[in-house]
């Protein structure tokens, strides 16, 4: 992939979506998500409200800061992993997308500190839940798309990135502390091919 110079420029704008991302995730953790303001924000990371809109459209997006980066190493995997197309194979389809999230390392994007408020978030607000529900469903039509891009059928690819959505929303449901997600994960995808043996 090539990359532009890395500019003075372009490291600012990395160092304030930084900051953003940063006080953003502070004030979360100390008020909860919904008492928090965009304008409380900008002025904790020290940036104008004019500034955090170049950034991000509203304060939910700040949460998924990493997401579309994310899907995009996910898809790279799944290009340059498959051997041969898993055509109707169903289990395979599903594994290479488990393996896809690990490997990107999709659950350790955020720092710790970051996954524990967000868990937490996303146990106390419904407005919250429906938006990562929402860039969940993104993902899955993505993952989807890749699939059948490397020769899975559409139906399988299809049922296969939701069930690894499945598998991710209910290990989530179960983790109260980031340690213990990939745990969660492997157990739902456990009991997913109990019922597929």
């Amino acid at each position: 992939m090539h990359h532009p110079p890395d500019t003075l420029h372009a490291r600012k704008r990395r160092k304030a979506r930084a900051m953003i991302v940063s006080a953003a995730f502070q004030l979360f953790a100390e008020h909860g998500f919904e008492n928090v303001t965009v304008a409380a924000i900008a002025e904790r990371a020290e940036v104008g409200r004019t500034t955090f809109f170049r950034y991000f459209g509203d304060k939910q997006q700040v949460l998924f800061a990493d997401e579309s980066t994310n899907v995009e190493r996910m898809c790279q995997y799944v290009r340059e992993k498959v051997p041969r197309p898993p055509g109707r194979d169903l289990s395979a389809a599903i594994e290479l997308i488990k393996e896809a999230g690990a490997t990107t390392g999709i659950q350790t994007s955020l720092p710790l500190a970051h996954s524990t408020v967000l868990i937490r978030l996303l146990r106390e607000s419904t407005e919250l839940r429906s938006r990562y529900l929402l860039t969940r469903q993104q993902r899955a039509g993505r993952l989807a798309g890749v699939l059948t891009e490397v020769g899975v059928e559409e139906d399988v690819a299809v049922l296969a990135a939701h069930a690894a959505m499945a598998c991710e929303l209910t290990a989530m449901r179960m983790t109260d502390t980031p340690e213990v997600f990939p745990d969660h994960l492997d157990r739902a995808h456990e009991l997913l091919r109990s019922v597929a043996r």
